[in-house]
């Protein structure tokens, strides 16, 4: 089954931090992918000073996924209309796009949020 990494995922994967079970489920998946709205909550989270790298957001973020062969998925109209439709489980508007793309795409989500896999259809790994 093809993965999505939310961005705890990310920063886990890059720290070299992930737990056995999800590296074991990245390197079993045909394709790994990441959302772009990851890239813009790792910059905010840059900017408010909760996360520091070692370069800015988007060279780290291509870096990120060039070192690590994985595909940025971009957030589309329908992506971001289909995370506004979603049940109220999820308040992070950042998750509840890597919810609705792992709904569109039939993506397991490689995550520790425990509320992610709370909705209908979403597989979570960790």
């Amino acid at each position: 089954m093809n993965v999505l990494l939310d961005t705890c995922a990310v920063l886990a994967l890059a720290a070299g931090e992930l737990p056995q079970r999800a590296t074991a489920a990245l390197r079993a998946a045909p394709e790994a992918v990441v959302s772009s709205v990851s890239a813009w909550e790792l910059a905010i989270k840059i900017s408010a000073g909760k996360i520091e790298l070692n370069a800015d957001p988007a060279s780290w973020f291509v870096d990120f996924l060039d070192h690590f062969d994985l595909r940025e998925v971009p957030v589309d109209a329908a992506l971001a209309c289909a995370a506004c439709t979603l049940p109220p489980i999820h308040k992070d508007p950042f998750d509840r796009v890597i919810v609705a793309l792992a709904q569109a795409h039939g993506l397991a989500v490689l995550t520790s949020d425990g509320n992610i896999g709370r909705y209908a259809g979403v597989r979570t790994l960790w």
